[in-house]
């Protein structure tokens, strides 16, 4: 059970990598990077995913791990602006300052494509949160007949490019809309974690690779554009997205199996990747900040403080149980904490 832990870990952190590099890369090689790696971190907690017949267990659970810190982190980086508007409402007693904090205040709560800079990547919290609460339901009472399951993945798909095609200006509140397109790639992870023999398959690889080269080769060449950016609801081209993804989440799963194997890159991404969520959370206010100050502004740089800064205040959070469960979501740990402590008394 450790080793397999210790392999979601490296894989989780060359997760992360990619996140914080797609956010600061030119656009071009972000434009590669976000051909897979939303997708990859569906596809890891669908590889996660355990059936819970207890719904309300089931939501309780994924509630405290993702929504608390989410909402957490939500307010905390809202109150410079809370701030700022509180004071011109104070300083010049006009209505007009007063529509702008409410309008901000909906913005937040509505949350998804609305929730730019700071929070850009809050968006795939409610998202997640939303795809496991579906799948669970769609796992505990059809996962037994598997075609049936199939057919309502493909149909998931299915709607998910009717809405990219015909709703495409609508942003939904949470962005729980993309949950259509991140459902399949939690079932698939779901599936790969039944049957691991798969990424024994030398060839996949290589399959992988050629594909993803090909792609690369036609878009930069403009015979046709690929895109894919969950968040906006870009899926670019149906079938191609996910055969592109797939191929994505295949390199980056093998790359986490070698490095696996080194013990110095495994130590370093096995620690990035325990700490994937606060660096999710925190890597874009950090190298925002950075970018605005001139010999900061640079992609080296604002790359190393995204993983750095985050990965370091992580391990303050874990020493205080406050910042355990309100920014980390971890209440597990904090009961276990308690329980021994009680033990010892």
């Amino acid at each position: 059970m450790s080793q397999r832990i210790t392999w979601i870990d490296c894989w989780k952190g060359i997760a992360i990598v990619t996140v914080v590099a797609g956010n600061i890369l030119d656009l071009q090689l972000a434009k590669y990077i976000f051909w897979f790696h939303m997708p990859l971190f569906f596809f890891i907690s669908g590889y996660l995913y355990k059936e819970n017949h207890d719904y309300l267990s089931f939501f309780k659970k994924k509630f405290l791990h993702l929504i608390v810190p989410y909402t957490s982190f939500l307010l905390l980086f809202s109150l410079p602006n809370f701030a700022i508007h509180i004071g011109q409402i104070w300083q010049t007693k006009q209505l007009d300052f007063l529509y702008q904090l409410l309008l901000f205040i909906l913005k937040q709560l509505y949350g998804g494509q609305l929730l730019t800079d700071w929070f850009s990547v809050f968006w795939f919290i409610t998202c997640l949160f939303f795809t496991q609460q579906l799948y669970n339901f769609i796992y505990t009472n059809f996962g037994n007949y598997k075609s049936l399951i199939n057919i309502i993945m493909l149909d998931v798909y299915c709607l998910a490019m009717i809405d990219y095609s015909f709703f495409k200006d609508i942003s939904f509140p949470w962005n729980i809309n993309v949950v259509l397109m991140a459902l399949p790639f939690y079932w698939l992870g779901h599936m790969v974690s039944k049957n691991l023999t798969i990424f024994n398959y030398k060839k996949l690889v290589f399959i992988a690779v050629i594909t993803l080269v090909i792609i690369a080769l036609i878009d930069n060449f403009y015979f046709l554009e690929f895109t894919f950016d969950m968040k906006n609801k870009s899926y670019g081209i149906p079938i191609f997205n996910l055969f592109i993804a797939i191929a994505g989440i295949i390199i980056v799963q093998q790359m986490a199996q070698t490095v696996n194997k080194i013990n110095f890159l495994d130590n370093v991404t096995r620690e990035i990747g325990a700490a994937s969520m606060a660096i999710m959370y925190l890597h874009q206010p950090i190298q925002i900040s950075f970018k605005q100050v001139s010999f900061l502004n640079e992609g080296i740089i604002r790359m190393i403080a995204g993983l750095l800064i985050p990965y370091l205040i992580y391990k303050i959070m874990i020493n205080f149980s406050l910042t355990r469960k309100f920014l980390l979501g971890d209440f597990k740990s904090v009961s276990n904490i308690k329980l021994k402590s009680l033990s010892k008394a």
